[in-house]
């Protein structure tokens, strides 16, 4: 049975499927305030774990990573587009795009607050986390602003310098990137792996950690397989029996 926060010591071993129960009450909070939020962070950590088992790694550590790297967003959800509903006002309509780029990065700095307060949350995850953005341009409303100057419009955080930050980096961006074009009718799965790879490299986050990824291949027809079954099409069956 999973020990509730309450329970949890600093100087514990803490057994890290502790994390992953879910009874873990930052995890129902997350699930509660959050469910879009929650449901990319199931996915995510699915595909994590895939990585990592391609590469020889374990994959636990970034398993929790992935479920709790946008804690943060519970702070205000209605801030980010996976947890608005249809009947939902975008609060950024009616937002100057700097201050929708501050209000969307701060979810990194309010992850960190929220986990650090966890006693016996690994410091080494909290780090992971924290550089899974890396000083990236939040590039929707960095293009909304017509500004020239990116700088304002960047997480203002440390580029990965572990390899599981950027494994966690590509992950992320790649799983967020099919969803939207699933939604928009437009997903092509080796596009959206080629232009993330491509932008990464362009915008030097991968820079501290990149000689160690070795085979990128691996990584790339791992995520790929990965993303094909979560997207995979499937036929109405309803629509069809009636034509």
């Amino acid at each position: 049975m999973a020990k509730n926060k309450a329970d949890l010591e600093e100087s514990d071993v803490v057994d890290l499927t502790t994390f992953l129960d879910s009874s873990f009450p930052l995890l129902q909070f997350l699930r509660e305030k959050c469910p879009g939020t929650f449901k990319h962070s199931q996915y995510l950590s699915s595909i994590t774990d895939s990585v990592c088992v391609a590469l020889g790694m374990d994959p636990l550590r970034l398993r929790v990573a992935a479920m709790f790297h946008d804690c943060g967003k519970t702070m205000n959800p209605k801030i980010f587009s996976e947890n608005q509903i249809a009947t939902d006002v975008d609060p950024h309509e009616s937002l100057d795009p700097f201050i929708s780029a501050q209000l969307i990065t701060r979810h990194v700095s309010d992850s960190v607050a929220l986990l650090i307060n966890i006693p016996g949350f690994p410091r080494e995850i909290i780090e992971i986390i924290s550089q899974h953005h890396g000083n990236s341009v939040v590039k929707y409303f960095f293009d909304k602003s017509e500004s020239e100057d990116d700088s304002k419009f960047r997480y203002n955080l440390s580029r990965p310098t572990r390899f599981e930050s950027g494994v966690l980096m590509i992950c992320d961006i790649i799983e967020s990137k099919s969803r939207a074009k699933v939604q928009s009718g437009t997903l092509d799965i080796q596009e959206v792996i080629d232009t993330t790879f491509t932008d990464l490299r362009r915008d030097h986050q991968l820079d501290d950690v990149y000689l160690r990824f070795g085979n990128l291949g691996i990584i790339e027809n791992t995520l790929a397989k990965e993303l094909e079954g979560i997207f995979q099409k499937r036929v109405d069956y309803d629509n069809k029996a009636k034509k």
